[in-house]
C-alpha cells in the first residue's frame, strides 16, 4: 500500500478522512462512487486521495466482497499473435465491467505453471483462463475448489470438472499432413513442441492417423520437439544439415510445424542452405499468424479460429460473472487449411 510522504505511514480511508477533516464513512462513500455523496464531496476526496497517493486495497474488498474484479489467464507462449489476440479482447472486453486481467506465461513448464497458479489463487480472481502445460493434471487439481470460475483452453480433460473452450488439434495435424501426402510427399518431418504438452501431442496423433490411412508407416523418429519459436525452427532444420555435404542427413520433401514460428524457422534455414520453397522443399504451419500471407511464398496453413475462440471465452465468463449462471460450459473450435503457395505437388 502507498505511504504518505509525510509520515511514511501507509496511506488509508481513515488517514485521508483524518486529512479533510471528514468522517470515514464519508470518504469510504466517496471513494465507492456511492450516489448519496454530494458530487463536490467527491471531487475533494478524490483530489485528496490523488494527492496523497491512495490506491485502494482490491485483495481486502474482494475479501469483503466476494469479488476481486480480476480475471487470471494462465497460457503459453503468450508472444504467439493468436493468443495475444484472445487475451487481447478478453481484457478490452472485461474492463467495460470494471475487471482488471491478469496475464501468465508458463512457457510449456510445469514447475512455472505451478508458480503461476499458486500465484494467481493468492490473489483471489473471480475468475481463470488456463491453457495447461502439460497432460499431468497435479497442477489443475490445485483449482479444484474453483470449478465453477475455470476454464480450460486446449485439450479435453474429461475427468476435470470445469468449463472448456477446446481447439481440435487432432484434426488439424491430421488435415495438415493429408494435404502434403496428397501432394506425394512421404518424406516428412514434423516439428513441435514438447509431447508432454497435451494439444502438441494430439497434433501428431493426427498426422499419424492420417499416414495409417495412406497406408504409409510413420518414422517416430521424424518428429523433433523444440521450443516454438522461429529460431527452435531453424535449430531442428539445422540438425538435418551436413556440413560437408551440404545436404540433408535424411531424406526431406515436406515440413509439418505446430505453429507459425517454426515454419518461419524453416524459411530461414531453406534460404541459409540456399533452398528454395516449394520447390525444394515444402512447408505447412499452424494458427495463421499474421505474418504467414505476407512471407516468401506466403505460407500454407492452418488457420485457427482466434475470434471464435475469443467470443467462446467471453461468453463464459459473462454468462458466470454478470449473469451469474452455474452451469458448466462446453465449446469447441475446428482449425481449417488455408492453401497459400508453400506446397508443391511433387506427384510423378
Amino acid at each position: 500500500m502507498p505511504k504518505h510522504a509525510a509520515d511514511n505511514k501507509p496511506v488509508t480511508i481513515k488517514s485521508i478522512a483524518e486529512a479533510l477533516q471528514i468522517s470515514f464513512s464519508t470518504v469510504s462513500k466517496a471513494l465507492n462512487n456511492n450516489p448519496l455523496i454530494k458530487d463536490e464531496t467527491r471531487d475533494l476526496v478524490m483530489k485528496k486521495a490523488q494527492e496523497m497517493g491512495y490506491t485502494p486495497n482490491s485483495l481486502a474488498r474482494g475479501l469483503r466482497s466476494s469479488s476481486t474484479k480480476t480475471i487470471a489467464i494462465i497460457f503459453n507462449d503468450i508472444e504467439n499473435p493468436v493468443l495475444t489476440y484472445v487475451f487481447r479482447n478478453i481484457s478490452i472486453a472485461m474492463a467495460e465491467f470494471g475487471y482488471t486481467t491478469m496475464i501468465f506465461d508458463s512457457q510449456f513448464n510445469e514447475k512455472i505453471e505451478r508458480n503461476n497458479i499458486v500465484a494467481v489463487l493468492s490473489r483471489l480472481p473471480d475468475f481463470i483462463i488456463i491453457e495447461p502445460a502439460s497432460m499431468n493434471k497435479e497442477n489443475l487439481k490445485l483449482l479444484a475448489g474453483m470449478k465453477n470460475k475455470v476454464s480450460i483452453q486446449g485439450k479435453k480433460f474429461t475427468d476435470i470438472i470445469c468449463h472448456r473452450v477446446e481447439v481440435d488439434y487432432f484434426k488439424g495435424g491430421y488435415i495438415s499432413a493429408s494435404e502434403l501426402l496428397a501432394n506425394g510427399h512421404r518424406d516428412i518431418v514434423v516439428l513441435t513442441e514438447t509431447l508432454s504438452f497435451p494439444t502438441s501431442k494430439e497434433f501428431v496423433d493426427g498426422i499419424k492417423k492420417a499416414f495409417d490411412e495412406y497406408g504409409i508407416p510413420f518414422d517416430d523418429q521424424r518428429v523433433m520437439t523444440g521450443h516454438s519459436s522461429i529460431e527452435g525452427g531453424f535449430k531442428i532444420m539445422q540438425s538435418f544439415r551436413d556440413s560437408q555435404t551440404q545436404s540433408w542427413t535424411i531424406p526431406i520433401t515436406g515440413v509439418i510445424t505446430f505453429d507459425d514460428n517454426l515454419a518461419f524457422g524453416v524459411y530461414k534455414s531453406a534460404q541459409i542452405n540456399k533452398l528454395t520453397i516449394p520447390e525444394d522443399i515444402s512447408i505447412i504451419g499452424f494458427d495463421d499468424n499474421p505474418l504467414s500471407a505476407f512471407s516468401s511464398p506466403p505460407l500454407t496453413t492452418m488457420h485457427l479460429p482466434k475470434e471464435k475462440m475469443a467470443e467462446h471465452h467471453l461468453d463464459i465468463i459473462t454468462a458466470i460473472l454478470l449473469k451469474e449462471r452455474t452451469e458448466i460450459c462446453l465449446c469447441s473450435t475446428e482449425p481449417v487449411l488455408v492453401k497459400r503457395g508453400s506446397v508443391k505437388n511433387i506427384v510423378s
